[in-house]
Order: structure tokens, then sequence, then C-alpha cells
């Protein structure tokens, strides 16, 4: 409920915009000629004020408090964050510069969210030819490669086995494969009995899927040519020299290359230059915005602002970086596709008020204590 009790708040920001040199009148206790439900300090609180607060809350808590019973300790609640917001203001809370910087952000995400998100949907438009020329500039990256599944014994070169035995002993290996291969699970047992490959030799051999080295995959070219010259699930390869040593390759899988057209894509590419031009535009508001009102920064004197921290938070900054720089190694780089889907739209915060009335402040002038 800490929303209820602090919302009325989030209007004060007017009374300090130092950029404003008209005076405006705002008033925090909107009084619409309804009915009174609550007085304190000099303002009242009607029924219609109520109606407009508690319509602009969330489903869950209309639906939670919606019976009698609950419908009192809701208003009471709402009523006593008033009455704690009027106290606070007489007590010259509107001197706290950390207060009043929270209402400012505050305040910044409802109008970016409201009034400039609306100015920006209403002149949003994607041409038929843009999204195909994009298509076009993309296909590509729509396209999903071929790949096959593969398992796979190595036998590397050593100390005590040179490169030439190391052919001889996956020759004998890939025989004996051969020999098996109706045998379910022999190509198993053969990779943990012989293969130098720690890692895939626990899972039978299994590499998993891939696409071709020369289409990304992740496997060394000479692997991955073996594996594609495979036709058949369950064919098993001759040995296929590597940097690594001779693979015997087995093919387990095969998944053919998926081309979508133009159609299939379109709702994706619809999106996609939607959240550029958003972007696009959201930017150039806000450097009409600078020069409207004026903006300059002194970007060294701002950059020579310490800030202070815990080497608590400072060490798990550090480990995210970190975190962040292996994932980025380790993962590919998500599809323009993939990252439309993942993208969320920010919660919008909904504005509470109404006509001005009661108590008032002066823009450009210092709250008047009472």
């Amino acid at each position: 409920m800490k929303k209820l009790s602090v919302v009325v708040l989030f209007t004060l920001l007017l009374a300090f915009s130092g950029c404003c040199k008209k005076a405006v009148d705002i008033d925090l206790y909107p009084n619409k000629g309804g009915k009174t439900i609550a007085e304190f300090g000099g303002v009242k609180i009607d029924d219609k004020y109520m109606k407009t607060y508690v319509d602009n809350l969330n489903d869950y808590l209309k639906a939670r408090y919606n019976t009698p019973e609950r419908k009192e300790e809701l208003m009471t609640k709402i009523i006593e964050g008033e009455l704690v917001a009027l106290k606070a203001i007489k007590d010259g809370v509107l001197d706290d510069a950390i207060l009043v910087s929270q209402v400012k952000n505050t305040i910044a995400r409802y109008y970016s969210g409201t009034k400039m998100k609306v100015q920006i949907e209403e002149n949003l438009k994607v041409t038929e030819d843009e999204m195909k020329k994009y298509y076009e500039e993309k296909k590509d990256t729509f396209n999903t490669p071929a790949r096959v599944k593969a398992s796979h014994i190595l036998i590397k070169t050593t100390d005590s086995r040179d490169k030439e035995a190391a052919r001889k002993l996956a020759e004998k290996v890939a025989a004996e494969a051969e020999k098996s291969a109706k045998d379910t699970g022999s190509f198993a047992k053969l990779a943990e009995k012989y293969s130098d490959d720690d890692g895939s030799k626990k899972r039978g051999g299994d590499v998993g899927y891939f696409e071709r080295t020369e289409e990304g995959g992740k496997m060394v070219k000479e692997f991955s040519d073996g594996a594609f010259a495979l036709e058949n699930v369950g064919d098993i390869s001759k040995p296929v020299e590597s940097e690594f040593g001779f693979h015997i390759i087995k093919l387990t899988g095969k998944k053919d290359k998926v081309e979508k057209s133009f159609e299939d894509v379109r709702a994706n590419i619809e999106n996609t230059l939607k959240t550029e031009k958003r972007k696009t535009a959201y930017e150039d508001m806000i450097e009409g915005f600078k020069k409207e009102l004026g903006f300059k920064f002194d970007k060294d004197a701002a950059v020579a602002i310490e800030i202070a921290t815990s080497d608590s938070a400072k060490d798990a900054s550090d480990n995210f970086d970190k975190s962040q720089k292996i994932r980025n190694v380790q993962k590919p780089i998500l599809s323009r596709e993939q990252l439309e889907q993942l993208k969320k739209q920010h919660e919008e915060l909904k504005k509470n008020g109404g006509e001005q009335n009661q108590i008032k402040l002066q823009l450009g002038k210092p709250a008047e204590k009472q």
C-alpha cells in the first residue's frame, strides 16, 4: 500500500521547476463539489476525487477491496495517505532534495510513458516498402541453416602414441563401429572405451546439433565437413583428421534448412522497424526539449562528481561485468527476431488528480509553510 500513501506527492515537482518563469496554481487537494468523505487541515476530500483515485488503481487491488468491509479499509488507507502527505508538506518535507528528486524522476517517467508516448505512436508509420526493403537486406537472418546431430569418438596423439599409431587405432575403432552399427548403443560403448574427448564420451560421444562451419557452426571445418558428408542417420564415417586428432563420426540427426518468406516474418519486421522508429522519435523529442529549454551540460563537472559505494556493491558490479563478458563469448548473438521477442514495454504509471481548488503551490516560488 506504499503507493497509496505517497502518490499525492508526485505532483509536487511542479512547485520546484526552476526553469519555469510563469507562476501556475497547482492544487494538491482538488474538490469537485461532491460529497465530502473526509476533512482535515482545512481541506475536504470528496467522493468524486476518491472515485478518480480508485479508478486508477490496478485491477488486483480493485478486486481485493471490493466488499463493504474491505472498501472501508481501502478508503481509510488512501485518506490516511493524503493526511500524512499534508502533514509532511506543513512540516517542510518539500525542503528535502532527495524527495524532490524522486518526485521529478517519477513525473518524468510518467510524462514519457503518456504524453510523449501518445505523440510518438500517433506519428508512427511503417510502410510496406520499408518492410520489404528490410526483408531483402536481412533475409539471411530470418533463415535457419541446415543442421546435423552427431556423436564422435576422438583418438588423439599422445606421448606414447604418435600420429601414425593414432591413425591406425582410429581405423580399427571405425571398423568396429561400422561392424556393430545396427546394434543400438554399441557406438556409445565404443566412445566410452576409446574416446579421448572426456566431455562427450560421458554422453556416448554426443555433441548435439550444429550448423556448417561456414554458416556459423561451432565445430572445426574438418569435423563439420565430415558430418555433413554423411547422408543418412546412422551412417558412420571413416576417420576424419583435425587439429584435435582423428574423429569417427556417427550421424544421429538431421534438420533441413528453413527459409522464411516475407509474409512469414512480416509482423516481426514491422515490430522491429517500429521499435527503431520509437527510439529515434524519442531521441528527437529529447533534443527538441533541450533546444526549447536552453539545455547546457558540463560533462567534465558531471564526471568529476564522486559516487561513493560499498566494497561489496563494487565487487558485485565487477562480477556481473565479468559474467556478461563470458556470456557474450560463449553464446551467439541473438537475431533481431529473437531480440524483438525478448523486448517488453515498460509499465505505465497512472495519473491521479483533478481540478485545482484547495491548497495551492506557485511554480517558481517556494511552498508556503503553514
